[in-house]
């Protein structure tokens, strides 16, 4: 089916890294295919397979506007590498989805360990012995994409030869130039399928809202929060409810979260 639909549509393949970009931006639910087989002919002509997921928390099927799912019609998955993917208890130890949310640039990834453009300490706690038993393939170069709200997308490029581990020279010359296209197909993806369950851009807080939720993040009970900062019990409520009520909040979890996810809290820290 994937090579039928490839051949029906026929187009110039961009070589400048700039000029691909342009041609995988997504603008209305009807670019999705044409961008994906771009990207597909781009990915094999560099003998790489790509699979693309736009939110890995819950890896959901990215799909042309038809309802037709990308990485098996497009991308050329086989069903039973794509059904590693649809186990949630072994994705939740999924070296590539872990390594994915602790690093935002390019990295390169086999049984043996990850290259990264610089170090990231946080990679080298992965443990990669069973990466092919949980993912499907022993190698791959993974492109992440963080987007707006907390959400995480992904571009896995692996070897169409499943016999190639080291792709660290592959990596070196081809990292860039897929990156820029990656993030602009996922990025324009999520913006034309993007559903009302996301929030919406205008939750202003003030500082004091800010500080007081850093706080809730922490730990802390409203009277902690009140010596702490020292001002009354009854301030701390007040400001914890305004900023529920900015946020669209249920309770202080929810207004916590969605704080956290438009990038208010950061990283706490536990000697503040």
């Amino acid at each position: 089916m994937a090579t039928n639909v490839l051949e029906l549509y026929r187009f110039d393949q961009p070589d400048d890294p700039r000029a691909l970009a342009d041609f995988v931006t997504i603008r209305a639910p009807e670019n999705i295919l044409t961008a994906a087989m771009c990207l597909a002919r781009k990915a094999r002509s560099c003998g790489l397979r790509m699979m693309i997921w736009h939110d890995l928390a819950t890896l959901t099927a990215t799909s042309d506007a038809q309802g037709h799912e990308l990485n098996a019609a497009i991308f050329g998955w086989s069903a039973e590498v794509l059904a590693h993917w649809r186990q949630p208890d072994k994705l939740l130890r999924s070296h590539v989805l872990r390594a994915a949310r602790l690093e935002s640039e390019p990295f390169w990834i086999n049984r043996d360990g990850i290259g990264t453009l610089w170090a990231n300490a946080f990679l080298d706690q992965i443990e990669l012995d069973d990466l092919e038993e949980i993912t499907g393939f022993a190698a791959a170069i993974v492109i992440p994409v963080h987007l707006p709200f907390g959400q995480i997308g992904a571009a896995i490029l692996a070897p169409v030869d499943g016999g190639a581990i080291d792709l660290e020279a592959d990596f070196a010359n081809l990292a860039d130039d897929f990156a820029g296209a990656v993030r602009r197909f996922i990025r324009g993806y999520v913006m034309v399928t993007r559903d009302a369950r996301y929030l919406p851009g205008d939750c202003q807080l003030s500082p004091r809202e800010v500080e007081c939720l850093r706080w809730v993040a922490q730990g802390k009970t409203d009277y902690e929060i009140s010596v702490i900062l020292g001002c009354s019990h009854a301030g701390i409520r007040y400001h914890l409810t305004r900023a529920s009520e900015r946020l669209g909040a249920m309770n202080r979890a929810q207004a916590v979260f969605r704080a956290g996810q438009l990038g208010y809290l950061g990283l706490t820290e536990r000697h503040a």
